[in-house]
Formats: structure tokens, C-alpha cells, sequence
């Protein structure tokens, strides 16, 4: 199991959003504090990135077009490989249902609304998410 973890500048992060700013927005952030960041526009784009490069993590959107963000987590919960990738929900849905909605998926504990959270909160969140699936534990400096 050791041998499987990476040191934070080599995990991967796959940012999957429609929004063109908010992909820029944590891409740059996720790379000053050291990780490698891909993204994707939706969630069918997303996908195809995921199944090719097998993140480490990834923040996901839930409003997208082609593809959205519930539509994503179905298929990655039906793939035993990509089920094991922690995901981060950023979305502007600040709702029950929808929480409801990723809860019954297994991604409601790392639920964030967008116009609630900064992008340094986010790569804190999301760097916790990787500690408790066994990656790097150390917080950013």
C-alpha cells in the first residue's frame, strides 16, 4: 500500500466544470500548490479524461451540459476502478435534494457550494479527501 502513494506534486486533480473561468480559477490554484490538474468542460469530456489519466481526485460540477455531474457519478460508481476515486462536489446548488441526490452516491461529504467556499478552502477540502483514501496527509504550506 505505501508504494502507491505519491507526493502531493504528483497527484493528480481532474477539475470538471462548463464553466470556463471557474476551470482556470482552481486549475492555477491547484497548481501553485503543487499538484498537476487537468479539466474538463463536461461531463462526457470529463469522463474520457478520467478513464485515460485515473486522477487521484476529482471536483466535479453538478450542472453541466452534455453530461452532468449526477450522470458522471452513476458511472463512475458502476466501474469498480473509477468507484475508488474520491470525489469533491463544487456546485452552486445549495439544495437537500441534490445532497440528497450525491449522498445516495457516495459523494456527499465533500459537498461544496461554489458561492460559499474559496479556492484555498476547496484544495484544503480536497487535500483532506486524498489523507482519508490513503494519499498525502500533509496540509499545503
Amino acid at each position: 500500500m505505501e508504494a502507491d502513494l505519491k507526493p502531493q506534486s504528483q497527484q493528480l486533480v481532474c477539475i470538471v466544470d462548463d464553466n470556463e473561468d471557474i476551470r482556470d480559477i482552481y486549475r492555477l490554484k491547484f497548481e501553485q500548490e503543487g499538484f498537476l490538474a487537468v479539466t474538463a468542460k463536461d461531463g462526457e469530456e470529463g469522463l474520457r479524461i478520467i478513464k485515460a489519466e485515473r486522477p487521484d481526485i476529482i471536483l466535479l460540477d453538478v450542472e453541466m451540459p452534455v453530461l452532468d455531474g449526477i450522470g458522471v457519478l452513476n458511472i463512475l460508481k458502476a466501474d469498480p476502478d473509477l468507484a475508488k476515486i474520491p470525489v469533491v462536489i463544487l456546485s452552486n446548488i445549495d439544495s437537500e435534494d441534490m445532497f440528497q441526490k450525491v449522498s445516495d452516491l457516495g459523494a456527499a461529504e465533500y459537498y461544496l457550494v461554489k458561492s460559499l467556499t474559496d479556492p484555498q478552502k476547496v484544495v484544503d477540502i480536497t487535500v483532506k479527501a486524498l489523507a482519508e483514501q490513503g494519499g498525502e496527509a500533509e496540509m499545503p504550506a
